[in-house]
């Protein structure tokens, strides 16, 4: 098997383990309880930077009373998203961690569905044995169906977003978190993601919270640049991303091309 071989099977790899990955933790947040309407009693802002001024931890402590079994309980909730007192939130228990209660609403959307994923890291894994086994046909097929799987889910993604009730928000970058894990010495340094701090307002009320994309590039995020978020309005949670053509596009080239390559792979076949 060449390098370029070895190299498909463990990007495919990957994919699939993504995939699984993703579809395992679907499962538990699925089999989780939930927990309800919960009222925010108290909310204290937790901010600390380090000795460059970069910040570093930002996040809102919660004391939240919710109901349960008939019963009032109370639970402390840590929420990278800023609530006040008198704030109604809905409640879930954490599929990460048992015995733990946290704000529904908080994972980011992915673009690529788990089972697209866990599709397509087994057929690129499946390229180089289906290549030294069958020949370039059946590969010339599995590229095309790499392709139309991709394609359809880029374009169902897009009508997902185009077609939810949302109203618009303008916001900003207020500030960006750098989150380094690991322990930092003079010979290795890990490497740092950052969150950009969005800043924006509901009804005339100032709020803030840390977005749910991050880049490696410290630059990447300005301050004071202007975007936008999209307020669910079934579920009045916060998205960050709405529907963009290039994914309706992208797609459409995909789902194009696709058809083109199971086109000639017939062409393959017939002509022996």
């Amino acid at each position: 098997m060449t390098i370029k071989m070895v190299f498909l099977v463990v990007i495919g790899a990957v994919i699939l383990v993504a995939g699984t990955t993703g579809l395992k933790r679907q499962i538990r947040l699925k089999k989780a309880g939930v927990i309800g309407a919960g009222k925010v009693l108290r909310a204290k802002h937790i901010q600390k930077r380090d000795e460059e001024n970069y910040l570093i931890q930002n996040y809102y402590e919660l004391h939240v009373e919710y109901s349960k079994d008939g019963r009032r309980k109370a639970v402390d909730i840590n929420s990278i998203d800023q609530y006040c007192p008198g704030d109604q939130i809905h409640l879930t228990e954490d599929a990460d961690r048992k015995k733990k209660i946290k704000v529904s609403g908080e994972e980011r959307e992915a673009v690529f569905s788990h089972w697209t994923l866990i599709i397509c890291g087994i057929l690129i894994t499946s390229i180089p044995f289906v290549w030294n086994q069958l020949g370039e046909k059946y590969v010339s097929g599995i590229l095309s169906a790499l392709l139309l799987f991709s394609g359809a889910n880029l374009i169902a993604a897009y009508f997902k977003a185009k077609f939810r009730k949302t109203e618009k928000i303008e916001a900003e970058i207020d500030d960006v978190l750098k989150w380094q894990p690991g322990t930092k010495k003079k010979w290795y340094s890990p490497a740092a993601s950052y969150y950009p701090i969005i800043k924006y307002k509901i009804e005339g009320e100032e709020r803030k919270m840390r977005s749910r994309y991050n880049s490696s590039t410290e630059s990447f995020f300005k301050k004071g640049k202007k975007v936008l978020l999209y307020r669910d309005k079934g579920t009045g949670n916060l998205l960050e991303r709405g529907a963009r053509k290039s994914m309706l596009i992208g797609g459409g080239f995909m789902t194009v091309f696709s058809f083109a390559g199971i086109y000639s792979t017939v062409l393959l076949f017939i002509g022996g």
